[in-house]
């Protein structure tokens, strides 16, 4: 399947995105690309792939269990405090909002 400029510009508006001549040729080529190799995947051969007679994946039943004891978790945990794990600060906290005088 072939895409041409003007798909693709109308692709790169709805997705709110500026391409300049070149971009547009080269983002048409890729898109090209990407969709002559999902083509591909029509042609493999999936015959015996049949696992699950209804096409669905089988789930196990919902079934009410205890919950896990708290204090179990809490001695393998690396820091534990009130019932719940400490970790690091993976995004340092933002300074408190400036107040201005009026």
């Amino acid at each position: 399947m072939r895409v041409s400029r003007d798909e693709v510009r109308r692709i790169a508006n709805l997705a709110h995105l500026a391409f300049d001549d070149d971009g547009l040729d080269r983002m048409a080529e890729e898109l090209t690309k990407i969709l002559s190799y999902i083509d591909q995947l029509s042609e493999v051969d999936v015959r015996g792939f049949e696992e699950h007679g209804e096409g669905t994946t089988p789930l196990r039943d919902d079934t009410p269990r205890p919950s896990t004891d708290t204090s179990l978790v809490a001695r393998n945990a690396p820091q534990w405090s009130d019932g719940h794990f400490v970790v690091p600060n993976v995004v340092p906290p933002s300074p408190p909002p400036k107040v201005r005088d009026e």
